[in-house]
């Protein structure tokens, strides 16, 4: 029976590779573009340090790989297929902790969503959000995935730059210099915008959003009804010697 269906899916991919029909959909044109391809290129040709992705060069800790086992071992539910909208001991917990970070309290079964990473997060939240014809406003320079997800939905992106802002000295000497001009980002806000991407701390810049940033774009969101697809996937990264920066930035 395996050898039989091994062959028949042998057939279906030869099949699909010289098919004379169209084979990618129409709302993937113009999105074979991938910078990451063309970075790690880069990185092998010139042998430099490719920081564009994580490959950690350790073990995970010793408590993540026992609590790992045991789960497998013991809990019977963890090798079955999961609950749709999440593993019920951890959405509680989930909604406990960002209940308590966001002051306000969050229903596990209602507020939150498990997926498969942050990058299965934001295509899911894309897909089940964006219209056809719908804008997204997107904050630039801004993560490769946010104008192909927004054009498969049917979106259409729309771009809004942070602005240098030198210091005293003509210089940019830290990320924070790059800012929002109020102005601008309240321009791009018409009756077809249906949601704005904010990214913090900011991939590639690491810039964090200041306090009064995160309350232009709230205002914003609140006065055209305008949804705010938050992507925090770095917010919980420190580095040694900048915690107390760190810290008075997320306050």
């Amino acid at each position: 029976m395996f050898r039989k269906a091994g062959a028949s899916l042998t057939r279906c991919l030869h099949h699909s590779l010289t098919m004379s029909k169209r084979l990618p959909a129409r709302r993937l044109d113009g999105l074979e573009y991938n910078p990451w391809v063309e970075f790690i290129e880069l990185s092998k040709e010139y042998e430099t340090v490719n920081l564009g992705q994580g490959f950690p060069n350790f073990p995970p800790p010793d408590f993540a790989v026992e609590a790992f086992q045991q789960a497998v071992s013991e809990d019977f539910m963890l090798n079955q297929y999961t609950m749709a909208f999440g593993y019920p001991p951890l959405t509680k917990i989930l909604a406990s902790f960002f209940g308590k970070l966001l002051g306000q309290e969050l229903d596990p079964l209602e507020n939150v969503l498990v997926t498969v990473g942050a990058y299965g997060a934001l295509f899911t939240a894309f897909q089940a959000l964006v219209d056809e014809g719908d804008e997204v406003i997107i904050i630039e320079p801004f993560f490769d995935c946010y104008e192909p997800m927004t054009l498969m939905a049917g979106g259409r992106p729309v771009f809004v730059s942070l602005k240098p802002s030198p210091t005293q000295d003509g210089e940019l000497d830290s990320s924070s210099n790059w800012r929002l001009d109020p102005t601008e980002l309240a321009s791009k806000f018409t009756s077809r915008t249906k949601a704005l991407v904010l990214n913090t701390p900011n991939n590639p810049l690491g810039k964090v959003f200041s306090e009064a940033e995160l309350e232009l774009v709230a205002r914003l969101c609140q006065q055209h009804d305008v949804l705010c697809i938050s992507d925090e996937v770095y917010q919980w990264l420190v580095y040694d010697g900048l915690l107390e920066t760190l810290s008075s930035s997320f306050t």
